[in-house]
């Protein structure tokens, strides 16, 4: 009896796993047992939607099946995970919506505009209301239908032969020796990969809207604090800037990571170095033209944009292009105009919020500008980031014909230089806006780029750890949002300060530092998100970069003072 008994638990033990769960908890079950199911008997306290689980430290589709011992954390939907969730859930119903009415039509999902994703069809030159309106529809069928979206795991042979039948070139995974399993997500006849566990079934996705955006159309969905649609904004000059650099991709036939890894393997990457720093150069030059050749001299030159979009040294290369025109421009940083550290205003935990235009002393800015354009001269401030203080600086005087170039985040917002009319203002804004894609369908977000130039950043000249910029990105995504992007329509130029060859140089220098983050500090789910968008490309030494890049400004080595 006692060997049947022995038998019996050793069949009970081989065919079970033990969950642990937050709190304590901890509980047994069949080897198979889906998330989903698990939640059935373990939903947490809390009134929040439970959307995804963290398993092992690994982000998890509510569909994935258990076969080991595993500690959980359940993710609610108020949450970053849960809005990309929710968001890359709606890019496979659009997918599989446009797949299912037009199925030799190629979608490309291309960038961000807004509170939305710019989407097109290959091969139609412009979209009609009324294809719109009949992708919409079906999506909304799809949504009711309440299918499951179900994840599938394959290995790297597998995946390549996936990518390739959905089009993708056999190039795109050259960069990516590391990894050996892939998932990707079926809904229907559609098997695509995300780059983040999507919902469990299609009418977990409720809130979005479909609208032309010629030549394509815009997907609007919810936000992180919200569960309610945010307001169309449209954004022209931002779009126009976007599909500059995507008609400049096309003739360079550079539209996604596996082009990339072509150029690294033929060693053509070289000559799109040069390509890139070479467009930079023309653009800035043709900036410094204008403001040259207005028949009324540009007194204040305002260059504004948000986090790692390269303003310093945008602003440096600007300056020397005035200067072969004849002028000689004084630059200001409003960052030397903040308040002392015990004035500056904190957020809601406690921390000196820095991205707030509350931190800056508009008043002796706009006295001191108003000072410089009457001739006089004035002693400018330098603000100690160590000291947290606002020290004097070097004295300055304008002449006559001598413009002024601002830069900060808050440059484009008047309420920063009440003193000055508007009329003697010209308003730059920079941003690097990437049009690269890591699929048809898996985009590279342009606020990836800037975080991956900010991670490299911190940890060489500021001596802040990834987990640290991680942890703290969030809140300067919010402060942009609040103080930046509401203005960005306002700018007369926009610069994009994206370079096509880059993220095989980030991936060089920024992948080791975020292979330290613990899997135990809440900054690793992140981490492991960025390496995998990383691994997509092949490395590219950062000695390949020019001296006077805006990439250096990050990376270091640069051949400017900051």
């Amino acid at each position: 009896m006692e060997k049947s008994d022995n038998k019996m638990i050793l069949r009970i033990r081989e065919n079970t796993f033990t969950a642990q769960f937050s709190g304590g908890n901890e509980s047994v079950f069949l080897k198979g047992t889906t998330l989903l199911d698990i939640l059935k008997h373990h939903r947490p306290p809390e009134k929040e939607t439970v959307v995804l689980a963290k398993v092992n430290q690994r982000l998890c589709s509510l569909q994935q099946s258990i076969d080991e011992d595993c500690t959980i954390e359940w993710v609610p939907t108020p949450s970053l995970e849960g809005t990309r969730a929710y968001q890359q859930t709606l890019c496979l119903i659009l997918i599989r919506a446009v797949l299912e009415l037009y199925p030799h039509q190629k979608l490309l999902i291309d960038h961000s505009l807004g509170k939305g994703l710019f989407c097109r069809l290959q091969h139609k030159r412009a979209i009609s209301l009324w294809t719109v309106k009949k992708i919409k529809k079906r999506m909304m069928e799809i949504i009711q239908s309440n299918e499951s979206i179900q994840p599938v795991t394959l290995s790297r042979e597998q995946a390549a032969e996936r990518f390739r039948l959905n089009g993708e070139k056999d190039t795109l995974l050259l960069g990516n020796q590391e990894q050996f399993r892939f998932t990707f997500y079926q809904s229907g006849g559609v098997l695509d990969f995300f780059d983040h566990p999507l919902l469990s079934s299609t009418n977990r996705v409720q809130t979005f809207d479909l609208r032309p955006w010629p030549p394509g159309m815009i997907l609007n969905f919810i936000e992180t604090s919200s569960q309610n649609l945010p307001p169309f904004i449209k954004q022209k000059k931002l779009f126009r800037v976007f599909h500059e650099y995507g008609r400049w991709e096309s003739i360079l036939k550079i539209q996604k990571a596996a082009d990339i890894n072509e150029a690294s393997e033929s060693g053509e990457i070289l000559d799109l170095v040069k390509i890139a720093e070479g467009l930079h150069e023309k653009k800035i030059a043709h900036i410094a033209d204008t403001i040259t050749k207005k028949k009324k001299i540009i007194r204040i030159v305002l260059i504004s944009g948000p986090s790692s979009s390269g303003k310093t040294t945008f602003t440096k290369r600007l300056g020397i292009q005035l200067r072969v025109n004849g002028l000689k421009p004084l630059m200001i940083s409003l960052d030397d105009y903040f308040l002392n550290r015990e004035q500056t205003p904190r957020t809601a935990n406690g921390d000196y919020n820095y991205e707030s235009p509350e931190a800056i002393d508009i008043l002796q800015l706009n006295r001191d500008l108003q000072s410089l354009l009457a001739g006089e001269t004035v002693p400018l401030p330098h603000y100690d980031f160590k000291l947290g203080k606002r020290l004097p600086g070097a004295t300055r005087h304008l002449e006559s014909h001598q413009p002024i170039l601002i830069e900060g985040i808050h440059g484009l917002n008047d309420q920063i230089t009440p003193s000055i009319s508007r009329n003697n203002k010209l308003k730059i804004y920079i941003s690097a806006l990437t049009q690269l894609n890591i699929t048809d369908h898996t985009r590279v977000p342009t606020s990836d780029v800037r975080l991956l130039r900010r991670l490299i950043r911190d940890y060489q000249f500021r001596n802040y750890s990834p987990e640290h910029t991680i942890e703290r990105w969030p809140l300067v995504r919010l402060g942009e949002e609040k103080n930046i992007f509401p203005f960005q329509e306002e700018a007369d130029i926009m610069f994009n300060s994206s370079l096509i060859y880059e993220l095989p140089v980030l991936r060089e220098m920024v992948k080791p530092l975020l292979e330290r983050v613990p899997p135990t500090h809440a900054a690793f789910f992140e981490a492991q998100r960025l390496i995998l968008l990383l691994l997509f490309f092949l490395p590219l030494s950062p000695n390949e970069v020019p001296s006077n890049s805006i990439l250096r400004e990050f990376i270091g080595r640069s051949s400017f003072d900051y």
